[in-house]
């Protein structure tokens, strides 16, 4: 009697404690694309027709995108990446990823997430993907205040950079409310549609495509644009949702 007792107490007491103290509730964020801008043909010296475009991804979430990429030494070309998702307490959980970080490749000395971005253009008469991106790689950092009033939106950027090439940790992140800008003149920021066709195509835009990233909603990843090609000109007929 006395041990059933003692259980009875230490129940009611752990109850009471959880009451009380309940367990940390997660901050998550919440991944989007801005409007898609500055669209235009661009006609190279060896005759490729290129599509280019400006995107922003935004975190509009209750708490920061935060990724850590390490490596165990510079002999190790990638980095394996960790998500840093935050608390209402104060504090982080980490949470393991597929994603992957490199180094340049893009005409950019720093490191890159891999496919944090990815855009593709659809026929829109049959849904016929007829391109793809060339841009593979993103260093993302607060370079754009986009949305400041949000809950715990920083008013100055607190992620600068993406590390130095011979760096076995980096770390790289978006706060509450910033975003990061991809500008249309940027290396790799296209999609070549060297030879294609009069008609009307959807131009998308995703923020982790493949979900490798915790955050608030899967859901609202995407914007697009629909776009009207004749006589070698691009016009934008109609936008799709976006942060």
């Amino acid at each position: 009697m006395r041990r059933t007792g003692l259980l009875a107490v230490a129940t009611l007491l752990s109850t009471v404690l959880v009451a009380c103290y309940p367990a940390p509730a997660d901050r998550l964020p919440d991944l989007r694309m801005a409007r898609l801008a500055d669209i235009s043909l661009n006609r190279t010296a060896d005759g490729r027709t290129l599509l280019r475009f400006t995107t922003i991804i935004v975190n509009v979430g209750a708490g920061p995108f935060e990724l850590h990429g390490s490596r165990p030494s510079t002999s190790t070309a990638n980095m394996s990446v960790v998500q840093r998702v935050t608390n209402d307490q104060g504090g982080s959980r980490n949470v393991s990823t597929s994603a992957t970080m490199y180094y340049s490749g893009d005409g950019h000395n720093h490191w890159h997430v891999r496919n944090l971005q990815t855009y593709v253009l659809d026929r829109l008469d049959n849904g016929h993907r007829v391109g793809t991106g060339a841009k593979h790689g993103f260093c993302f950092w607060d370079n754009v205040a986009f949305r400041l009033s949000l809950p715990r939106a920083p008013q100055e950027p607190v992620y600068r950079g993406c590390g130095v090439a011979s760096a076995l940790q980096v770390t790289v992140g978006q706060s509450v409310g910033w975003g990061d800008r991809y500008s249309a003149t940027i290396p790799d920021q296209y999609i070549d549609v060297t030879g294609l066709g009069s008609g009307r195509y959807r131009l998308t835009a995703t923020a982790d495509a493949a979900n490798w990233f915790v955050e608030a909603s899967n859901g609202n990843n995407a914007t697009w644009v629909d776009l009207d090609f004749r006589s070698r000109k691009v016009s934008v007929v109609g936008y799709g949702p976006s942060a």
